[in-house]
């Protein structure tokens, strides 16, 4: 299964469920789909790098905590991540990276503001084909 992912409506949020055959790449179906709801992401390239490291508790923390780096480098550098790797997934954290480039609202669209992903209706589990998240984030 290659990863993927649809955008779900909610009354005041706008979420994602996202799909991989393994938490891995689910997580990062997720990620693209936080992306698509901040810009169209077809007009980036991966230009540059950032490394990521989300610690939690557990599971659905690191997941958010995961997302919600994302959404800290588009809001501090304009950065707009079109690529992502999982490095490692331990008990205690996620650590990986992601390559993009930054916003130009001259050459990209530019769709949402997303505040930050939540743990409102959180879901992370396996499934007969593989695994799936879902998240919403707050807009």
């Amino acid at each position: 299964m290659a990863p993927e992912f649809e955008l779900l409506e909610h009354t005041s949020d706008i979420g994602v469920l996202a799909r991989g055959a393994t938490r891995e790449e689910a997580l990062l179906a997720a990620s693209q789909g936080v992306v698509s709801i901040l810009v169209d992401p077809a007009g980036f390239g991966p230009v540059e790098e950032r490394y990521f490291k989300a610690t939690g508790r557990d599971e659905a923390a690191q997941i958010v905590n995961w997302l919600n780096e994302i959404l800290f480098f588009f809001d501090t550098e304009g950065m707009v991540f079109v690529e992502f790797a999982v490095d490692s997934w331990t008990k205690n954290e996620i650590s990986g990276h992601a390559r993009g480039e930054r916003l130009d609202v001259d050459r990209h669209e530019f769709r949402t503001a997303v505040k930050a992903a939540t743990y409102h209706q959180f879901e992370s589990h396996e499934t007969p084909n593989g695994w799936e998240i879902r998240v919403f984030v707050d807009v």
